[in-house]
C-alpha cells in the first residue's frame, strides 16, 4: 500500500528498529506518531529521532491511558515496543512480563476501544523457538522458549492474535531474527552479540565469543526489517505470523571476522568459556525460514551481511556519539 498521507503510530519509536521505521515513513510522506517510555537501559534514545521534523511523540508506557489520544485516527500501528534483554528477563521476570505482555494487552484494550479498524502490525521475535527441534525454523516449528523474555514476547505475540480473531481487528505478527545497522545502541552488552561486536571493532577492542563459535544466526539488516514492517500491511497478511529472517547464516565465529573485516579493525576474535547466566540460555545454532512471507507478501531479506556491516560501520563512524 501506499504511505503518503496516511497516520501512522509507532511504538518504541525511539528504539532501534522503530526509529529506523520512523525515518522511512517519514521519507514516504506520512504523518507520524510516536509512544515510547525511554526506560533505561533499553535501547531508545531521543538521539534516534533528533533529525526526524512533525513527528509527535509522548513518553509514557504503551499502556497508559493518554495513549488513547494516538491512537485515535491512526490508519497504521506499528507495535515495536519491547524489551529484548534475555539475561535481563532472567534477573527481573516480572518486569520483563510487564512490558512485554502486560503493558500490550493494556494496548490493544486500548486499540480495541478507541481505533479497532486500524491496520495493527506486531513484532515478536525468533526467540520464541528457543532450541528448535528443527532448523531452518518455520512458523509451525513448536514454541520452547528458554528465558522468560521468550516466553512474554510469545504471549504478546499470541495476544495480538487473539485480538485479531475474537474482534475482527486487523494484526499481524513478525518474528523477528538477529537485527543490526543504524541507530542501534552499542553501548550494552545485553541487547544482542552484533552491537558488541560493533562496538569492540570499533574499538580495536578484542572479541569475545562465548563457546568455541560454532554455533550459527542468521543476521538481517535493519532496513530489510522495515521493508517486512511495511509489507505486512498488505491484506494478505492480516491474522497471519510471520518469521522474518535472512536466508544465508553464519557462524558466531565468521560474524564476528566479517564485523573486524568490514571495520578495518585489529581487534582479535577469541573464544571463551560460557558464563553460567549466559549458559543456561544458550539456545545453540538457528536458522530462520522465512518462506511463508516471501510466498504471501513478497518479502525477501535482500542485503548480505558483508555490505550490511560496512553501511552500519560507515554510520557509526560519522556519528560516534552512539559510541559515547
Amino acid at each position: 500500500m501506499g504511505f503518503a498521507g496516511t497516520t501512522c503510530l509507532v511504538t518504541g519509536g525511539y528504539g532501534f528498529v522503530g526509529s529506523n521505521l520512523v525515518h522511512r515513513l517519514l521519507a514516504e510522506g506520512a504523518h507520524v506518531r510516536v509512544v515510547d517510555a525511554l526506560i533505561a537501559g533499553h535501547g531508545g534514545t531521543r538521539l534516534n529521532l533528533a533529525e526526524a521534523s512533525g513527528v509527535d511523540v509522548l513518553e509514557a508506557r504503551i499502556g497508559a491511558p493518554e495513549v488513547a489520544d494516538l491512537v485515535a485516527g491512526a490508519d497504521l500501528i506499528f507495535n515495536v515496543a519491547g524489551q529484548v534483554s534475555h539475561t535481563a528477563s532472567m534477573r527481573d521476570p516480572l518486569t520483563d512480563l510487564e512490558l512485554n505482555a502486560i503493558d500490550h494487552a493494556r494496548f490493544l484494550e486500548t486499540v480495541r476501544r478507541v481505533n479497532p479498524d486500524a491496520r495493527l502490525v506486531h513484532t515478536s521475535t525468533r526467540q520464541v523457538y528457543g532450541r528448535a527441534d528443527r532448523l531452518p525454523a518455520d512458523e509451525l516449528t513448536a514454541a520452547r522458549p528458554v528465558d522468560v523474555n521468550g516466553v512474554a514476547k510469545w504471549a504478546g505475540e499470541r495476544l495480538h492474535m487473539v485480538y485479531s480473531d475474537a474482534y475482527g481487528m486487523a494484526a499481524t505478527a513478525l518474528r523477528l531474527t538477529n537485527t543490526y545497522g543504524p541507530r542501534q545502541r552499542l553501548t550494552s552488552d545485553e541487547l544482542g552479540v552484533l552491537p558488541v561486536f560493533i562496538r569492540k571493532a570499533l574499538r580495536d577492542e578484542p572479541i569475545e565469543i562465548f563457546g568455541d563459535g560454532s554455533q550459527r544466526r542468521d543476521c538481517m539488516h535493519v532496513d530489510d526489517v522495515v521493508e517486512a514492517l511495511l509489507a505486512a500491511t498488505a491484506p494478505a497478511g492480516v491474522g497471519r505470523t510471520y518469521n522474518v529472517g535472512h536466508s544465508v547464516d553464519h557462524s558466531l565465529a565468521e560474524i564476528a571476522g566479517i564485523v573486524v573485516a568490514a571495520a578495518g579493525s585489529s581487534s582479535e576474535v577469541r573464544t571463551v568459556t560460557w558464563p553460567s547466566e549466559h549458559a543456561r540460555l544458550d539456545i545453540g545454532s538457528f536458522a530462520t525460514d522465512s518462506t511463508r512471507i516471501a510466498v504471501e507478501l513478497g518479502w525477501k531479506a535482500s542485503i548480505d551481511l558483508t555490505d550490511g556491516m560496512r553501511s552500519t560501520l560507515a554510520f557509526y563512524r560519522e556519528h560516534p556519539e552512539y559510541l559515547a
